[in-house]
């Protein structure tokens, strides 16, 4: 049923010739979906002195001395009202705004003036409801046409040419615009002639503030240099040092035309360094460090953009048919990720024979292509495809991708870099290479269930002809796949038996089952001869190891270098446990909790970034069917 592989031949070197080209030249852009429908208004949490209108006392008069008759009057009266705890008055004079119907340029007076955060504080009052809820509606409508009228824009890019007190007020209108106005004054930088406009245009976009450093960014993507050279000259202005890491490329591409090199590596010095002045001190070891920290970076969880209310975060792409930077929602992880990968792919470009960037390039693909296929399915296969492109690159590479994803606590990648290795892998990867660990035996250990099988099936198709550390794991693996969950047991340690005994209270009622011990020895053969650990949790006083040793064996043994170690203790960290968490991504540190709720909300998110998601019914049903097939094979 399972034949061993052909053994690594000379086209390997010719694979790989082939493969980096395709790992620089993959595209992955987004595709704009259809345009989401605004989720309804949830009502806020009722707060003190938010009370329905008819439970409070009637208000017998207005404290105005005069009673207002405009938009811009009225709405005054409503937030004045508010804030003196009139309720009903400040829900009459709502309901007179809402009947006067005041037009767009009202309700941008009043945005202006008091700011989206007053209609969006009004309409969560249920007092004012469902008029407050209304009127932001309107005031939204209001901007967006307002930001997307190219007209009343061009009207105001004109006006910056104007007197000076014209041109203070086009730069105020536009700022209210925010990143909505950013496309057209893009397209204008890109059409204007004459260099006194376009540094007046680079000007206004740099008033913008940090705001629009996400759609500034995307116009790098542009072929235009000019266009380029003026985001890099607004991003050196705005950007912050986190900013930098996707400007790093461009200073020190050969490709890049001059002005684009200069102007990147000002920015770059600027947002670094503190002063333009300093941009020779740069060089390409620091960028090629830079470019792969923050691709790491984003492939162990990190660099995601919050979600808004829809669970989608806005994505800003040059949209090179149309010329111009357009949005679209986005998964965050994908976000992320596609993030990710244009900084290896960077970074691969100046260093192409670098197998390190070779592998990184193919395990932020891999885990994008992962992430975005149903776990019931197999990955994408056929030209142009992430599988294909690892397949190209090599077993090397490949393996070393699996390193890097366990390491990063990216299991979705690990899953992934598998399948890709079961069509690679031969028996030979079983065993230790010069005193390091097997990336394909120390995934058997990974505390994810669809990291276990999928090196399970690996290992099996290699065919093994002897023993090898960790092949029991392999019949533990499929033999608990023909059950219909999986247990977690998380390893609690700590020197003091009342606290870990309550700690290892929490651990159970939040779904694990606890095993307790007093000392870090004790921890790591515990974690080390269980199949089923997910969780190690070392007090920071762990004694007989102490935290520094208990750490460097549980990192050393094939069978817990990859379980995630938590680290608990009192609110002021330990510089050393800093220091350790600053270099790996599978420890954590957490505040003593007193409540379940306190554990959970520590430890949930911990663990979501290392895992992937939960097994499904139907797929537990595959591999309990993958499972049977796989020990009948053994048993022959």
């Amino acid at each position: 049923m399972f034949s061993d592989h052909q053994p690594w031949t000379s086209r390997a070197g010719r694979n790989i010739a082939r493969a980096v080209p395709l790992l620089l030249l993959a595209i992955w852009t987004w595709v704009p979906e259809s345009v989401l429908a605004q989720p309804a208004a949830q009502p806020a949490a009722q707060v003190p002195g938010d009370q329905a209108a008819g439970d409070q006392p009637a208000d017998q008069a207005s404290p105005l001395l005069i009673e207002p008759t405009t938009a811009g009057a009225l709405f005054d009266a409503v937030v004045l009202m508010t804030d003196l705890g009139r309720p009903n008055l400040a829900n009459g004079y709502l309901q007179k705004l809402l009947e006067s119907n005041p037009d767009d340029a009202a309700l941008l007076s009043m945005r202006d003036k008091h700011g989206p955060a007053v209609f969006l504080r009004l309409s969560n009052l249920v007092s004012l409801q469902p008029g407050s809820a209304t009127l932001l509606g309107r005031m939204n409508a209001a901007f967006g046409r307002f930001a997307g009228d190219k007209t009343r824009i061009d009207r105001l890019i004109g006006e910056l040419e104007g007197a000076p007190s014209v041109r203070d007020a086009a730069i105020l209108q536009l700022r209210s615009g925010g990143v909505l106005v950013v496309p057209r004054l893009v397209e204008q930088i890109g059409d204007v002639k004459d260099d006194m406009t376009r540094e007046l245009l680079i000007y206004t976009l740099t008033m913008l503030g940090a705001e629009v450093i996400p759609p500034v960014l995307a116009v790098l993507e542009s072929e235009d240099a000019n266009l380029r050279t003026a985001a890099l000259e607004v991003l050196g202005r705005i950007g912050t040092k986190d900013t930098a890491v996707h400007l790093w490329f461009f200073s020190v591409d050969a490709a890049q035309p001059p002005g684009v090199r200069v102007s990147a590596a000002e920015a770059v010095a600027r947002l670094t360094l503190g002063d333009a002045r300093h941009a020779s001190a740069l060089g390409r070891t620091m960028a090629l460090r830079s470019m792969e920290q923050g691709a790491r970076l984003r492939l162990a969880g990190g660099g995601r953009e919050p979600a808004g209310t829809n669970g989608k975060v806005t994505a800003w792409y040059f949209d090179k048919t149309a010329a111009g930077i357009r949005s679209t929602a986005a998964d965050p992880t994908d976000a992320a990720l596609h993030v990710g990968s244009r900084l290896a792919q960077q970074a691969l470009a100046i260093s192409p024979e670098n197998r390190r960037l070779q592998a990184l390039v193919v395990s932020l693909f891999l885990a994008r292509e992962r992430t975005r296929t149903p776990w019931t399915q197999a990955l994408p296969r056929g030209r142009g495809t992430a599988y294909d492109a690892a397949l190209l690159t090599g077993r090397d590479v490949v393996m070393q991708s699996l390193s890097d994803s366990l390491g990063s606590g990216n299991a979705t990648a690990a899953v992934a870099a598998l399948e890709v290795l079961r069509n690679l892998a031969s028996r030979h990867d079983l065993q230790s290479r010069g005193g390091g660990l097997s990336p394909l035996a120390g995934a058997l250990n990974y505390p994810d269930p669809r990291v276990q099988f999928t090196a399970a099936m690996a290992v099996v198709e290699t065919d093994p002809r002897r023993s090898f550390r960790g092949a029991s794991r392999v019949v533990e693996i499929l033999s608990r796949a023909l059950n219909s969950t999986d247990r977690r047991r998380a390893v609690v340690a700590g020197p003091k038996p009342e606290r870990v005994n309550a700690l290892a209270g929490l651990v159970d009622q939040n779904g694990f089952q606890a095993v307790i011990v007093s000392s870090g020895r004790d921890a790591f053969k515990e974690a080390a001869g269980r199949g089923d650990v997910q969780l190690v949790i070392l007090d920071a006083n762990v004694i007989r190891w102490g935290l520094t040793q208990t750490m460097a064996n549980l990192r050393a043994d094939s069978r817990t270098a990859w379980v995630p170690v938590l680290v608990v203790g009192d609110p002021m960290r330990i510089a050393s446990v800093e220091r350790m968490i600053s270099t790996d991504p599978l420890l954590g540190y957490m505040q003593r909790p007193a409540t379940v709720k306190g554990f959970g909300v520590q430890v949930g998110p911990f663990l979501a970034k290392l895992t992937s998601e939960p097994l499904s019914a139907a797929e537990r049903g595959e591999r309990a069917r993958a499972a049977v097939d796989l020990l009948g094979y053994l048993a022959e």
